[in-house]
Parts: structure tokens; C-alpha cells; sequence
């Protein structure tokens, strides 16, 4: 019954929002052409807002939430490549398309604005049709972008939902992502690989949406018949991420989160060489967690027992020790709490 709550809100969540005008940041130091351009878009039923340079774009942006930015390459104070990259560098703004207008643009500039995150370039002096044309399309794929946002966001929320009717878990999917960004990048990780494993972190335990509250509030071990059911979250959490094909990548992570590297964890009893890194990851820092927060059948382990143990199963052949022993690196350095 849960499960299907939760695959509803998903569905509903992708039925397309009320559309009101688009609204578009042009960041522009030359007055004319901005003013030019801001009547062009007004005129096709564009709301506009303006920035004289980079610095006061991204304050505008911060005030006004754009849906599309136009900026100019050259500017003061902060330029458009600079400024690119800190929109498409900051959580809130890095889906926010940008298109990049400019006179003539060396190949290599072209490349540095591409690395910095730039959606499209346009040359000055531009034909209008191509302008919109580009401005429509990217804001076509942002509607769609933001309708995933938003049935993720409903996910996370559900996980929430889960964790508030236990005391003993509160916080737990937050920690797991968080933990699992810090030591996916003292392992190197790229940004994509990163926001895998926050996404993977947070959602690893959805799929106890189809799990019983008498089993999942149960104040004490659970039993056989109990603990058969329990293992089914892994499968239940993929049913209900691979509608989204957003979260294709973190499915994996869903899945797999409680797979052992000798093979003897479930649901596929898969070993070491089926095993991903990403999931390896997340699997030491959901263990961590567990053990050093206070459960119902448990008191909290002291970080030192809590590592003691991580290390007795990596002896068992559970858990990749070379991952441990970094997250022991990280803990004892900076804390994890």
C-alpha cells in the first residue's frame, strides 16, 4: 500500500505546472544592446530582469530565480565565463540553462565556456529567430528538468516520512548522503559520480515505503518471517526509483546497499566484482551510521567500537577495507556527526 503512495506521488508529480511567462536574466554591460534585447523578449511574452555585469547577475538570480539566463561574454567586474561557471557550480542554480553571447570568440574560449558549464552560444550580432528559437528549446528542457526535481524532491521527502515514525532513525538517510559526498571525494570521485552518491545516500532506504511500521518499529531483533520482509526494501526502493530515469544512475546504489563482498548480502547475493564502487561507499558510511546512532535493540556505539567493528567484518569479507580504512582517515580528522 505504501509503495503505491509512493509511485502516485511520483506519477502526479510529473503531470506538467501551470506555465505563466517565462522569465529571463540578460546580463549586459552595453546598455543598448541589453535594452534592445529586453524589448525583443518582452514583446514575445518573456518576463525580463537585467544585470549591468556578472557580480550583479548572480545577485539577481539569487532575488529573482530566472528561468534562463543571457550573458554577455565581456564584462566588468565578473565575466560571463566566470560567471557561468559559479551558476553551474552552485546546487540551486546548476541546472539553470545559460546561453552565451559574444563577437568573435576564439576556439579556445569556446571550450573554456563549455567546460564552465555554458547551455548555448549565440554570436553578436545575432538573427532573432535563432535567439528564441534557442530560448524556447532550452526552456522546454527545463520543464522537464524541474518536474524531475520535483518528483525527487517528493522522494526525499517520503524518506522523511519514514524516518519520522521511528526517533532511532531520524536523520539517517541525510547523514548516509552527507557522509557519502565526504568520502566519495577523498576517493576521487568526479562531480557526477558526487551527486550519485548524495542522491544514493539520502534515497537508499525508500523502498521502506512497503515495509510493515510494525516491522520497522519493532523494539527488539526481528524474527525469521520478519527479517524476510525486511530484505525486501532493496527491491522496493528499485521498483520505485526506475520510473524516474533521473535516478537510473543511483539505482544501483538502492539495490545493492546491502550486498557483501563475499557474496553472503541480499537481495542478489552479488560478490566483490559486481559490486561498484558507489555502492561500496555507501555501504561502509550506512553501516557507520547504524552503528554509531542509537537504535531500539541498541545503544550507540563509541566511534572507536563502531570502526572496531567495521574493521572485524571487513575481516569477514564484507566490506572493501581500503574504502574503511579512508573513512577511518576522515573521521578521526574531521569528525563525521
Amino acid at each position: 500500500m505504501l509503495r503505491e503512495v509512493g509511485e502516485s506521488c511520483i506519477m502526479s508529480s510529473m503531470i506538467v505546472r501551470s506555465t505563466g511567462a517565462s522569465t529571463i536574466l540578460i546580463a549586459d554591460d552595453d546598455r543598448y544592446a541589453q535594452k534592445a534585447l529586453e524589448a525583443l523578449l518582452r514583446v514575445e511574452g518573456f518576463q525580463v530582469i537585467v544585470a549591468q555585469d556578472g557580480q550583479e547577475a548572480l545577485e539577481r538570480i539569487q532575488e529573482s530565480r530566472p528561468d534562463l539566463c543571457i550573458i554577455d561574454f565581456d564584462m566588468p567586474r565578473l565575466n560571463g565565463l566566470e560567471t557561468c561557471r559559479r551558476i553551474k557550480g552552485h546546487h540551486d542554480t546548476r541546472l539553470l540553462p545559460v546561453i552565451m553571447v559574444t563577437g568573435l570568440l576564439p576556439e579556445d574560449e569556446k571550450v573554456r565556456a563549455i567546460e564552465a558549464g555554458c547551455d548555448d552560444f549565440l554570436p553578436k550580432p545575432y538573427e532573432h529567430d535563432a535567439l528564441l528559437t534557442r530560448i524556447r528549446s532550452l526552456l522546454r528542457i527545463k520543464t522537464l528538468t524541474d518536474e524531475l526535481e520535483d518528483a525527487e524532491a517528493i522522494l526525499m521527502t517520503l524518506v522523511r516520512t519514514i524516518e519520522a515514525k521511528d526517533r532511532y532513525t531520524l536523520g539517517h538517510a541525510d547523514r548516509v548522503g552527507r557522509y557519502a559526498v565526504m568520502l566519495g571525494r577523498a576517493l576521487g570521485c568526479n562531480a557526477f559520480e558526487l551527486e550519485t552518491l548524495r542522491k544514493g545516500g539520502m534515497l537508499h532506504d525508500i523502498g521502506k515505503l512497503g515495509i510493515p511500521d510494525a516491522i520497522l518499529q519493532k523494539a527488539g531483533p526481528l524474527d525469521d518471517t520478519e527479517w524476510e520482509i525486511m530484505r525486501k526494501h532493496a527491491l522496493v526502493g528499485g521498483e520505485i526509483c526506475k520510473r524516474l530515469k533521473s535516478l537510473e544512475g543511483i539505482l544501483p546504489i538502492i539495490l545493492h546497499h546491502h550486498e557483501c563482498l563475499d557474496g553472503t548480502g541480499y537481495p542478489s547475493g552479488f560478490k566483490a566484482p559486481q559490486i561498484p564502487k558507489l555502492v561500496r561507499i555507501v555501504n561502509v558510511v550506512d553501516i557507520y551510521d547504524a552503528l554509531t546512532s542509537r537504535r531500539s535493540y541498541k545503544e550507540a556505539y563509541s566511534i572507536p567500537k563502531a570502526f572496531q567493528t567495521l574493521w572485524e567484518e571487513v575481516e569477514r569479507g564484507w566490506w572493501d577495507g581500503d574504502i574503511v580504512k579512508v573513512w577511518e582517515e576522515i573521521v578521526t580528522r574531521e569528525g563525521a556527526g
